[in-house]
């Protein structure tokens, strides 16, 4: 490693698969703390012009329920468009830090100096505030409007509220299902001759994947249509999994094909006597509520 000489390009030359996995998190430099708080103010402005404005004509109602009927549908109006200007204000953050400085997958030095880790901290801080405000709705399907809005390829029919997601270079196929504590990672700290590095590898997941509850997708992962990551286990960096097949264990290997997986729940239930080891037929249909 002594001899590597670490730029973005140099991630090619390390073996990522004897890399460890490492926490993702990134620093708010005071610059990301002020686009952050600015973020946050504009936002609110219109909304507040609002409230103020209609408030005052909602109070001068001559009977009382219309006051409270107007009050919510000032709330409504409020929330809603707080909402709409916080996605448009990100989205147009967003394409002004990309004008400035082109966000690209590699390995880069945890130094503000360094403009791509510096930049990349400050597309996070700006699609955090995003994602934070959208995952409070009360519809599920607007984070992925948000993920949409944030160059982030998702489908409207996915489940991904139960899992946690990277925010950059992560490809979600159609019809996905993330389980609960799932986390996806497109990018994680490594240690490098006693220094600390930012690595960035696209993640893509294909159509009708399941990531089993509590599992970890790391950086430069590529899972295919149909395939189904087990319970607790984890992708090395880099790896590729087959479509349409079953992985468990630390790190992923092939446990079985989906399709086999599926005719084995078709078969008839069977039960094992304790004494024999004989298996024997189960009429679990005894258990069926006939209405």
């Amino acid at each position: 490693m002594t001899e590597l000489k670490i730029n973005s390009e140099s991630v090619n030359e390390l073996d990522l698969t004897q890399i460890p996995i490492t926490t993702n998190a990134y620093t708010m430099s005071f610059s990301a703390i002020l686009l952050y708080l600015l973020l946050h103010a504009l936002s609110l402005i219109m909304p507040t012009v609002m409230v103020l404005t209609f408030f005052s004509f909602a109070m001068d109602s001559n009977l009382f329920h219309w006051r409270i009927l107007l009050f919510f549908i000032d709330f409504l109006a409020w929330w809603g468009a707080y909402l709409l200007i916080s996605l448009l204000l990100g989205k147009l953050m967003l394409i002004i830090l990309k004008l400035i400085h082109k966000a690209k997958e590699g390995l880069f030095r945890i130094d503000k100096n360094d403009k791509d880790y510096s930049f990349f901290c400050l597309r996070v801080s700006v699609k955090k505030f995003i994602f934070w405000i959208w995952n409070n709705f009360c519809f599920p399907w607007v984070s992925n409007l948000a993920f949409k809005m944030c160059d982030m390829k998702a489908d409207f029919k996915s489940t991904m509220f139960d899992g946690w997601s990277d925010v950059e270079f992560i490809e979600f196929g159609n019809n996905i299902m993330i389980g609960q504590g799932a986390q996806v990672f497109s990018s994680i700290i490594v240690r490098i001759d006693g220094d600390d590095y930012l690595l960035i590898k696209k993640v893509v997941i294909g159509d009708h994947v399941v990531l089993g509850g509590n599992s970890i997708v790391s950086p430069g992962t590529i899972v295919g249509k149909g395939a189904t990551l087990g319970v607790w286990c984890i992708t090395h960096i880099n790896q590729v999994l087959e479509p349409d097949f079953i992985y468990i264990g630390r790190p992923a290997r092939k446990y079985q094909p989906t399709q086999k997986a599926i005719e084995e729940t078709k078969r008839e239930p069977t039960r094992r006597i304790v004494d024999t080891g004989e298996k024997i037929p189960f009429d679990a249909s005894q258990f069926i509520r006939e209405e």
